[in-house]
């Protein structure tokens, strides 16, 4: 228990997450996560996926049974880096040195879900966890926009406000719909079906994956993306494409 509550407390502040900021984005209060961090409670087990995703961390080394080293001196700071900058991301921003302090109180607010949520019900897309961090290849307040380290914008703000950090998340946004045929991955797809048999049960039964992969559908909704630069009809959709199969 005492080597759980360490590594939850030692992988949030290696996110550079407060107890706060990860309490909201994982839906309990930030009372909780103090009592998992001094020892004094666990949390629930539905809640372990979660928590892993939020703190990029496979489930194994959460709970201290990883034993494979990528640094000669064992440095879990170092190694958390390395593994993050193997494998390109869907969105990442990047912000210069003068722009931390207003990213650091813009996550305080809710206004990265908010957006998620208007994304979702516009277009029927996901936003992707986004991952923010500094970088001192920028000038102090540029920003760097990326997906899969193909830079989609590169820009330099003048204030480092509230205002800004809403303004950076927009641009997030606005990018996200318009290349999300690129942004869009099997984990994505998966979710998004994974919601649709959720809300509408049945709606998959004996589609997906039983007789059509996850890379199938992500290219199938690639099309209807360019096509029709929307996924909200997904029940439709995902009905076409069993009949696409059938015929």
């Amino acid at each position: 228990m005492q080597h759980l509550s360490e590594n939850i407390s030692r992988f949030r502040r290696e996110q550079n997450m407060t107890q706060d900021e990860f309490a909201l984005r994982l839906g309990v209060t930030p009372q909780a996560v103090s009592k998992w961090e001094r020892g004094y409670s666990l949390p629930d087990v539905t809640l372990v996926a979660e928590i892993c995703r939020l703190l990029k961390v496979r489930a194994d080394s959460l709970l201290g049974m990883e034993s494979v080293h990528l640094c000669e001196n064992e440095n879990t700071v170092v190694e958390r880096e390395i593994k993050q900058n193997l494998i390109a991301e869907p969105l990442r921003i990047e912000v210069g040195v003068g722009l931390i302090s207003c990213i650091t109180e813009g996550l305080k607010t809710d206004y990265v879900n908010e957006c998620r949520k208007k994304l979702a019900a516009e277009t029927g897309m996901l936003l992707p966890v986004l991952r923010i961090r500094d970088s001192l290849h920028l000038s102090e307040k540029e920003v760097c926009i990326t997906s899969y380290d193909q830079v989609l914008l590169q820009k330099e703000y003048v204030e480092s406000d509230e205002h800004t950090f809403y303004a950076i998340i927009d641009e997030t946004v606005r990018l996200c719909r318009e290349h999300y045929d690129r942004i869009l991955n099997k984990q994505i797809v998966k979710r998004l079906l994974d919601n649709l048999q959720e809300q509408y049960p049945g709606t998959l039964d004996g589609l997906v994956p039983d007789r059509i992969g996850y890379y199938e559908v992500m290219k199938y909704l690639r099309a209807e993306i360019a096509q029709k630069g929307t996924l909200r009809d997904l029940i439709h959709i995902m009905e076409e494409l069993e009949n696409m199969i059938q015929a």
